[in-house]
């Protein structure tokens, strides 16, 4: 997980119930505070690949919450950043149940499988942990036998309200490496407040 002390950016604390401008104040904080991080190299030292990774994810976030867009973000987040060709945003619909809301790289097979395991997913969602496929945790052998690299739990005003799932990476990956995994912890906090909440005012940007 990040470590707001270690990294020094603002990603804790955001409040169950809070403001479209406070999102949009944590996300330009957090870009600001990456962006620092890479212009501090040292001369002829290369940026950190993690700032630089998370300034951009941050950033397009944060446009993404005037844009309307948050889910296309996410999916280029993964795509762009971390190399995931196949991956999904799924809700919680009203019989409790899964669906997709966002997909890039998928087919309606998947659907087949938030159906057929929508209890086991609902839990791990519930759980509010994030799980990754190579990791020796409990639910990370599940997430292995659904062909699910990753899975990202997204809460709302203290609510779950569906998951980032992560499926095939690119075939030069080698799987998931220290900078996807704050990439993950990013989303968890801040994907919840950018799909699910009130939208700010144009004006805010100027």
């Amino acid at each position: 997980m990040i470590d707001s002390s270690k990294h020094g950016v603002y990603l804790h604390g955001l409040p169950g119930e809070h403001s479209s401008s406070r999102l949009e104040q944590a996300l330009a904080l957090c870009a600001s505070s990456c962006l620092d991080k890479c212009a501090g190299a040292s001369a002829g030292e290369h940026p950190d690949a993690v700032w630089m990774r998370l300034y951009a994810a941050s950033e397009r976030l944060r446009l993404a919450l005037h844009d309307g867009d948050a889910a296309q973000a996410i999916l280029e987040i993964g795509s762009n950043l971390m190399g995931c060709e196949e991956m999904g945003i799924i809700g919680m619909d009203q019989t409790s149940g899964l669906t997709f809301l966002a997909r890039s790289g998928i087919g309606t097979e998947h659907e087949q499988t938030l159906t057929v395991h929508a209890r086991e997913l609902l839990a791990v969602i519930e759980a509010d942990e994030i799980l990754l496929a190579q990791e020796e945790e409990s639910g990370s052998a599940f997430c292995s036998e659904l062909g699910i690299t990753a899975f990202v739990p997204v809460w709302h005003d203290r609510k779950p309200r569906g998951a980032i799932v992560f499926y095939r990476l690119l075939a030069q990956r080698n799987g998931l490496d220290p900078a996807d995994r704050e990439l993950l912890e990013l989303l968890s906090i801040f994907s919840g407040p950018s799909l699910f909440g009130e939208r700010p005012d144009k004006a805010s940007l100027l």
